[in-house]
């Protein structure tokens, strides 16, 4: 079985995708299997990866790469192509096809969406996904997502969890309390890590964290994610609630930090309005952090009975969720066992073998 996976972002600091690219790369080749990276755009002097010359951006690939990968699946005798990007740029290869499509949020929030997302998902991905052999996603919700808005057959989708990379665990108090003089903050603290865009309902996080500040005023709230406060209606929120001086943004930190921050937190507070997965409350629990996390979309697949779950809405109720995880050392106790249980029981070695019983079911189907 000669695989071809396609690689894209990965030339700059990589998101959720990037890393689900990664790290399932990573555990199929772990596994045995013969892999090609088709990697669109940049260089390489890896003989086990493909450049797709011209299509370091996404129009590029969706158009100019899926050329490219045709040529590259005849020449190499591929036997098929995963493309974990979600765009499915596979229209022209004979080899078999497979796709992970993340989740569908330029459905569910089409506001929030970019031209180029509305393009994807209203027009190209309802065309192209008919055409793939089988569909990955990560989560029932996003499975239940995508057979409704896009018209796919129950059959064709399948369900395979990500995971937290092994590096995820906790860290010891040295290396946390180095970690966070580098990046200049100060314990304690709460700690959200993401994007800063609406879904993530930050607005509502420093609403909730307003509230706390009123019973104490001893933790300031970390904030991981590209530096963007300044320049959203975020800033107008932090002004008004009086937290300036309260709530540090790091903006980008390398994903070798993220387990000392994750493990030196108090508690970790993710209170998004929608996920395909939500990698993070994983991490956090991984690295025995307890978490307070939405009770909607994908998020309570993930933590299961392993973390405090609320309506992201209800700002009371976040408030007090959190001051619960904080004040209750029982509860925390509980949590913090619960979640590194629950953490280990998602790993790249299972997200590997499911994909690889995936790409045998699709091999065998024609």
């Amino acid at each position: 079985m000669k695989i071809g996976m396609i690689s894209y972002g990965l030339d700059r600091a990589p998101g959720g995708i990037g890393r689900y690219t990664l790290e399932l790369s990573a555990a199929l080749r772990d596994a045995g299997v013969s892999l090609i990276t088709l990697q669109a755009g940049g260089h390489s002097a890896d003989p086990a990866t493909l450049v797709l010359r011209g299509s370091r951006l996404l129009p590029a690939l969706m158009t100019l790469g899926q050329v490219q990968i045709a040529l590259a699946a005849h020449r190499h005798d591929l036997d098929l192509v995963h493309d974990p990007t979600g765009s499915a740029p596979l229209g022209l290869t004979s080899a078999r096809r497979v796709a992970t499509i993340h989740d569908v949020i330029p459905f569910v929030y089409p506001d929030t969406s970019t031209r180029l997302d509305w393009l994807i998902y209203r027009l190209w991905l309802p065309l192209v996904a008919r055409r793939l052999d089988t569909i990955i996603t990560d989560s029932q919700q996003s499975r239940s997502d995508l057979i409704r808005y896009l018209a796919l057959k129950p059959e064709r989708v399948k369900i395979i969890p990500m995971a937290a990379a092994p590096h995820y665990r906790p860290v010891s108090r040295t290396i946390v309390e180095q970690t966070l003089a580098r990046l200049g903050i100060r314990a304690p603290y709460l700690l959200f890590v993401g994007s800063l865009e609406v879904r993530k309902n930050l607005t509502r996080l420093f609403e909730a964290y307003a509230r706390l500040r009123t019973w104490s005023r001893q933790w300031t709230l970390v904030v991981v994610g590209a530096r963007k406060l300044r320049q959203s209606p975020l800033s107008a929120t932090v002004r008004r609630l009086g937290l300036e001086p309260n709530i540090h943004v790091t903006g980008y930190v390398a994903e070798e930090d993220l387990p000392a921050l994750y493990s030196g937190a108090d508690l970790f507070v993710f209170p998004s309005l929608y996920e395909g997965f939500g990698l993070p409350p994983l991490e956090a629990m991984a690295c025995g952090t307890p978490v307070v996390t939405s009770n909607v979309s994908s998020l309570p697949e993930v933590v299961g009975d392993a973390a405090l779950t609320v309506d992201p809405y209800d700002v009371t109720a976040l408030a007090r969720a959190m001051e619960r995880a904080l004040t209750d050392a029982t509860l925390r106790t509980d949590l913090r066992a619960k979640g590194l249980a629950r953490a280990a029981q998602f790993t790249w070695e299972r997200t590997a073998r499911e994909t690889l019983e995936v790409y045998r079911q699709a091999l065998n189907s024609r």
